[in-house]
């Protein structure tokens, strides 16, 4: 319980101060090993159309903050096209760009989070792309984590596809 706490800190913190809505996370507890998880996830994205930018790990700067685990990651993905034309368009959206899942071990179960792309919905009301866009990528990530709750067996609690 207290690692799933800390794992909404550092998903809220990517969140960057934002207020946070109901449904604001799109959460996945997955009864698989983190770093075999880690490596589905990265599958399941490329099969979706994503590229994997980046993965970070975080357990040093997590300890920081009296955090400790002994896997925090952060999988940064996107797809360059839309990552280009979103950036052009609303410069003021790129810090949350490319998207990112946060990934933390707790015992043999890993847990993985992503901030729900609906969150944005109300900051570009009068914008229906960028709200198409946010369904999307919404979509997607659920369908990301699905893959993987797949390739475990079955065995995964997703949180926040409601809405």
């Amino acid at each position: 319980m207290i690692k799933s706490l800390r794992l909404l800190l550092l998903a809220s913190l990517l969140l960057a101060g934002q207020a946070m809505a109901d449904h604001a996370m799109l959460m996945a507890r997955i009864n698989m090993k983190a770093d075999l998880a880690i490596e589905y996830l990265k599958t399941a994205i490329e099969e979706h159309g994503y590229a994997v930018a980046h993965t970070q790990k975080c357990d040093t700067g997590m300890a920081d903050f009296g955090l400790h685990s002994d896997f925090y990651r952060v999988v940064f993905f996107g797809k360059l096209d839309e990552i280009r034309r979103i950036s052009a368009e609303h410069p003021e959206f790129v810090s949350y760009l490319p998207l990112k899942i946060v990934v933390e071990a707790e015992k043999n179960e890993t847990v993985m989070v992503a901030v729900n792309p609906l969150t944005f919905n109300h900051y570009y009301a009068n914008d229906s792309k960028m709200q198409i866009q946010f369904q999307r990528w919404r979509n997607d990530i659920l369908s990301i984590l699905n893959d993987v709750h797949k390739a475990a067996g079955g065995a995964v609690a997703l949180h926040g596809a409601a809405k």
